[in-house]
């Protein structure tokens, strides 16, 4: 697992194995508009089609945003 970089923005994580590649950015909430656009933004600069997920610790956000997933931290953790 690495840390990501776009521009100047980061990716919390880049979790790689074999020919298989996944985004993870890791956010207390996705209530506010300004973190849902600081939390996206990295993600949505990334062109590859790998999979591209943001994990809120708060529970209702479980949706996608342009074909990146928003899934409960915990939820995700416990599968």
């Amino acid at each position: 697992m690495t840390l990501g970089k776009v521009d100047n923005a980061e990716i919390d994580f880049v979790a790689t194995k074999a020919d298989e590649k996944i985004y993870v950015q890791v956010t207390e909430s996705m209530t506010s508009e300004d973190v849902r656009i600081r939390e996206l933004k990295p993600l949505r600069k990334v062109w590859d089609n790998y999979e591209k997920m943001v994990l809120p610790l708060d529970p209702g956000f479980d949706a996608s945003y342009e074909g990146i997933k928003s899934r409960n931290l915990i939820d995700w953790l416990i599968l």
